[in-house]
């Protein structure tokens, strides 16, 4: 009997522990990623240039991720560190939300043990560092709306209802597929009675209200914009086509195949703690937290199916997936809580560890050994800005180079070619037509044919740099048009 309250400190201490090394790890992150001479990819592009209009939606990706990075550039200033310090808050919240929803479900050493499993994710651990935006956000929401709804279970609030609600409006405009986690949720809370009774109160209105009307600005643009919002979407899910046989079988293999894909090589580590403590590994069905599990992935994959039946999802990427299957650490803890032990933990903490060892490893060497992630975009953006001074508005074909240059130049006014020409804006002044050195078809032609008041003043090319140097070399094609009448 004495023994349990020094059992239980020690576990707290663990825990501290754990979240301090956590924040230790993505405060790292950061400083790397600043540092480090590597571009923007394409996701981050993207997310510098949406910044630049505050919009209730941006095409086919919901506005909230773009949302919160005016807001962090309006604070930090636009360069790296607004932009990793985002993303890596982001992902400590969601580790922090799962470490606090497992700690609610079966205890500390459950808690630790599906947070720290989460850097096993490929999607998760690496992919979100190196370029990964909406998904991201969509998985932190889901993260936090969970924990929310663990303490919904534990004392009932109106104010937890609220909280609720919000999380579950913002995670709908975090990225499309949330939906999958919020149905699930949805059907796992009526369908567990224990849950049902704790959730679906009176007060259950008010999470209704609150997430409709957080959902409000967005869901009235996505009315408005619907195949703006969706066709290029629908024409991912649909890949290449097809009779309706032949796009439903390629649909479930790739369901499986991308199930697999993302649960690899997590689902290999816990097959193998499974077999280690089989003996003891018995699954208990029975608790409402296994009971509630089930349910949700039951709901969630019968929505997926759903579609795959539809005919219009052929095509299924393991990241669509992620606002769903990151849970898995947990629903393996809630389905065998007897794993939740210290052996268990400190084998975790070890893959876990050595898992981001190799992250880190791997994001120096791409950043200093692998040309692609290199190119002087600082000195590129000062030349040209010393050529072509009156210049105030790029035109870019590239989204990689709209991107960085807007970063290095943010008094620069930067848009991407093909919006242009699908949107026709009214132009006017100097402005600079920018395009990749190595593409054949840099656009140029169709951008005078849509603006033919357009008059060209320079054409050339740029190359900065050498293969040798830190940043790399770049090569652009130009034109310097002037625009009198849009």
């Amino acid at each position: 009997m004495q023994d349990a309250p020094v059992e239980a400190a020690c576990e707290q201490r663990a825990g501290r522990r754990f979240l301090l090394v956590l924040a230790a790890y993505f405060l790292l992150q950061v400083l790397l990623r600043v540092t480090s001479p590597a571009v923007l990819d394409l996701d981050e592009s993207e997310a510098v240039l949406s910044f630049q209009h505050l919009q209730p939606g941006y095409g086919n990706q919901p506005p909230l991720y773009f949302w919160l990075q005016w807001l962090t550039f309006s604070v930090f200033g636009i360069n790296l560190f607004a932009l990793s310090f985002q993303k890596n808050l982001l992902l400590f919240c969601t580790y922090l939300a799962m470490f606090h929803t497992a700690r609610s479900f079966i205890g500390m050493n459950a808690a630790i043990i599906a947070a720290a499993s989460l850097i096993l994710f490929p999607q998760l651990g690496w992919e979100s560092q190196r370029d990964l935006t909406h998904s991201v956000l969509a998985t932190c929401m889901a993260a936090l709306a969970l924990w929310c709804y663990a303490g919904l279970l534990r004392q009932r609030s109106r104010w937890r209802h609220a909280l609720f609600g919000l999380l579950i409006g913002l995670g709908l405009q975090s990225k499309y597929n949330f939906a999958l986690f919020a149905l699930g949720l949805l059907a796992a809370s009526l369908m567990v009675r224990e849950h049902r009774r704790a959730v679906w109160t009176r007060d259950a209105w008010l999470t209704l209200a609150v997430a409709a009307l957080s959902l409000a600005p967005h869901g009235l643009w996505l009315f408005h914009h619907l195949d703006a919002a969706t066709g290029a979407t629908l024409e991912k899910m649909q890949g290449h086509g097809g009779d309706y046989a032949s796009s439903v079988a390629r649909g479930f293999g790739n369901l499986v195949g991308a199930t697999l894909l993302f649960a690899t090589p997590p689902w290999i580590v816990y097959g193998w703690i499974w077999w280690r403590h089989r003996g003891q590994a018995r699954a208990r069905l029975d608790t409402p937290a296994a009971r509630f599990i089930l349910w949700f992935y039951l709901a969630a994959f019968a929505c997926i199916a759903a579609l795959v039946l539809s005919g219009e999802l052929a095509r299924i990427k393991s990241r669509w997936m992620q606002p769903v299957l990151f849970l898995l650490p947990l629903a393996f803890l809630l389905i065998f809580p007897a794993l939740a032990r210290r052996t268990v933990r400190r084998t975790i903490l070890w893959a876990a560890g050595l898992c981001a060892i190799l992250i880190l490893a791997g994001m120096l060497g791409r950043a200093y050994l692998d040309k692609d992630t290199r190119a002087p975009f600082g000195a590129l953006s000062a030349q040209l800005m010393l050529c072509f001074p009156q210049a105030t508005t790029v035109v870019a074909n590239d989204l990689t180079v709209a991107g960085n240059l807007y970063l290095h130049h943010p008094a620069w006014t930067v848009v991407l070619l093909p919006k242009v020409l699908q949107s026709r804006p009214a132009l006017r002044g100097e402005l600079l037509l920018i395009a990749p050195g190595g593409q054949p078809d840099n656009g140029f032609d169709r951008f005078l044919d849509a603006y033919p008041a357009g008059v060209i003043r320079q054409r050339g090319r740029l190359e900065i740099g050498t293969p040798q140097d830190r940043q790399g070399a770049i090569a652009v094609k130009y034109v310097l048009v002037s625009l009198k009448d849009a």
